[in-house]
């Protein structure tokens, strides 16, 4: 199975290429894709470089120039739901923008406030380790710091996490009818300290 490997960070992304000892690596619009093949899986890694654009971008240059039959997203996060603890591990069953109007999401195109993860990996990761949480991502640009955010977040589309690549990485999957999973940890708790979050905790936390 040929596999995509998407983070949004050197330093997300990183430990898997060195585990993973890539054979090939190709450059495309300024970004390296490594290539690895592990026993009949082969996986693609990159770094998108963070936000919405720029994973939006590359994802879409990762399924035109290596066509994935699976993309995953890994990385941290917000917590935002009370359920959510500091290194918890959350597998996104659906992903939505949580930065545009509902009625834009839902009657312009692609007609969608929800994105679907792929759900045989999803039953996958969820039957290999009981402990991963299971709950919805939420997508937009900047970070959440507030109470008044969160409280709105979870009112509006019951978000468990937020991030700024996964709804835009799953809408580039939907509309290339690829599969797509995110798998985050919890490195804050989307309060006024999200900002502060340095590489040293983030690096700790993954």
């Amino acid at each position: 199975m040929k596999i995509g490997i998407v983070s949004a960070m050197e330093l997300e992304i990183q430990p898997l290429i060195e585990r993973v000892s890539p054979v090939e690596t190709y450059e495309y619009l300024g970004r390296k894709f490594h290539v690895a093949n592990q026993a009949s899986h082969q996986f693609i890694l990159l770094c998108t470089g963070q936000g919405k654009t720029n994973s939006s971008i590359y994802t879409q240059v990762l399924l035109e120039k290596f066509s994935p039959e699976l993309v995953l997203n890994i990385g941290i996060c917000g917590g935002i739901s009370s359920n959510s603890s500091l290194s918890d591990i959350y597998l996104g069953n659906k992903y939505c923008h949580y930065d545009i109007r509902k009625k834009q999401a839902q009657f312009k195109f692609p007609y969608q406030l929800f994105y679907e993860a792929d759900q045989q990996a999803l039953d996958l990761f969820s039957k290999h380790d009981s402990t991963l949480k299971v709950g919805t991502f939420g997508t937009g640009e900047g970070f959440v710091t507030t109470s008044e955010q969160r409280t709105a977040l979870i009112n509006d589309f019951q978000i468990d996490c937020v991030d700024m690549e996964s709804a835009s990485i799953a809408q580039c999957c939907f509309l290339n009818k690829v599969g797509f999973l995110s798998i985050r940890i919890v490195s804050d708790k989307a309060n006024s300290q999200a900002t502060k979050i340095g590489e040293r905790k983030q690096k700790s936390s993954i």
